[in-house]
């Protein structure tokens, strides 16, 4: 039996709510292990959006950032946030004044201040040697706490118990099945969501094992080897195409220990494979890349385009001048269905069509002045992390920026990033 939204769910914001003040309060470092969870559970009190943790904690960061009179931020860095909030004033002036849709313009003026604040916030954390652990086992527990319930949704599914599905907003909650098999969401918003917080949290799992004594290293590789196990059950194929690009990315960065994980990886992948056959995942996983490869081909001549990220890339080829300067923050719902009509931007009900890739969100946003900068230096804190021997941060935030060109991960890049840049602060002092 399906259920979405209850009074469950205000009831968890709220307590979530306090609980971040109360860590914000009293031990601001220990809030480090507590944000994976805040930036991933999907409960919400409706309000003009659905009112989440993953919006209302990073708004406590903001002001408690305006609290202090201060903002900590690596000098490094400093330029390009002065380029940010230059073309976010820009940008939603422009969603004011002459924008068609000033509600939104507000809503992501508050989204991105948010996200400054969870990056400072990460970034004075991060100079805590503890943060580093505290991030770990939160991801980990997280990570944990998700696989369990997925495979309760599973369990339930198949034997008529009460679980929550996906939840669609106040009045509505479903459950997508493939050939049969059920797609997990657990409580995130969406599978793909759930996919890339669990591959991180298995991450985090693998690194713990390398500090640990012996007796516990082997349970916890069991652990993070069942979450990504588990994982496999989202179903979702731009989760499955970001971990196969990073296992080629991870590579190519540790070239050096490439024959010591690509031999356990390929006979780990037979295995999986072959149990996977016996219980029908091998033809699910078949169906759905062959579904996705077909929706690449159409494009916009496919009969029936639902993914907005179709509509994005022929609305930016046709008005290349909005690579570069974006449409105004919180307008390309609006620009998207007045070019393509209704079933773009927003439905035949009013509802929003988001797009799912961050990359194209922040085109739209923000343009090419800070999206181009923006993911050369995720790609520049990559290498350094590399070099300076940081492996979790380094292929966890090698992973979400990949996975972000699929999906919304910017404010776990911007969790992780602030950290490690607070980490290499500890490591070189004098930078």
């Amino acid at each position: 039996m399906i259920f979405g939204y209850t009074l469950l769910d205000p009831l968890v914001v709220l307590l979530g709510t306090a609980l971040a003040i109360r860590l914000l309060a009293t031990d601001s470092v220990r809030l480090v292990a507590y944000l994976p969870a805040a930036l991933s559970v999907y409960f919400f009190i409706p309000t003009v959006t659905l009112l989440t943790l993953w919006q209302v904690v990073p708004m406590l960061l903001v002001l408690r950032v305006f609290l202090r009179g201060r903002i900590t931020v690596p000098s490094s860095v400093r330029p390009v946030f002065g380029l940010f909030a230059l073309v976010l004033f820009a940008s939603a002036g422009y969603g004011f004044i002459p924008g068609s849709d000033t509600t939104r313009a507000s809503i992501r003026v508050f989204y991105y201040l948010g996200v400054f604040g969870l990056f400072a916030f990460a970034y004075e954390m991060g100079r805590h040697q503890k943060s580093y652990v505290y991030l770990l086992r939160g991801f980990a527990v997280l990570a944990g706490v998700f696989a369990i319930y997925g495979v309760y949704q599973i369990v339930a599914y198949y034997t008529g118990l009460p679980f929550r599905g996906i939840v669609y907003g106040p009045s509505g909650a479903g459950f997508p099945v493939i050939n049969g098999l059920p797609r997990i969401n657990s409580l995130a918003n969406e599978p793909k969501r759930l996919g890339f917080v669990l591959f991180v949290g298995a991450l985090a799992f693998f690194e713990l094992a390398r500090h640990v004594d012996a007796s516990r290293r082997t349970r916890y590789q069991l652990y993070g080897a069942f979450i990504l196990a588990v994982s496999v059950l989202t179903f979702s194929s731009s989760y499955f195409i970001s971990v196969a690009a990073f296992g080629v990315a991870a590579l190519l960065l540790y070239p050096k220990r490439s024959v010591r994980y690509v031999i356990p990886v390929i006979v780990a992948s037979a295995i999986v494979w072959a149990i996977g056959n016996q219980l029908g995942l091998g033809e699910t996983l078949a169906n759905i890349f062959d579904s996705r490869y077909a929706e690449l081909e159409l494009g916009l001549d496919a009969k029936f385009v639902y993914r907005q990220e179709f509509y994005a890339r022929d609305y930016l080829l046709n008005h290349p001048w909005a690579i570069l300067t974006g449409v105004g923050v919180g307008q390309y719902y609006s620009v998207l269905f007045s070019e393509y009509g209704v079933g773009v931007g927003y439905n035949e009900y009013g509802g929003l069509m988001p797009l799912n890739s961050m990359l194209l969100e922040l085109l739209f946003d923000l343009g090419g002045l800070v999206t181009v900068p923006f993911y050369i230096l995720l790609g520049m804190l990559v290498l350094k992390l590399r070099r300076s021997g940081l492996r979790f941060l380094t292929l966890a935030l090698l992973y979400l920026t990949l996975q972000s060109l699929s999906i919304q991960t910017l404010h776990f890049q911007m969790l992780i990033a602030g950290l490690a840049l607070g980490q290499l602060r500890i490591k070189s002092p004098v930078a």
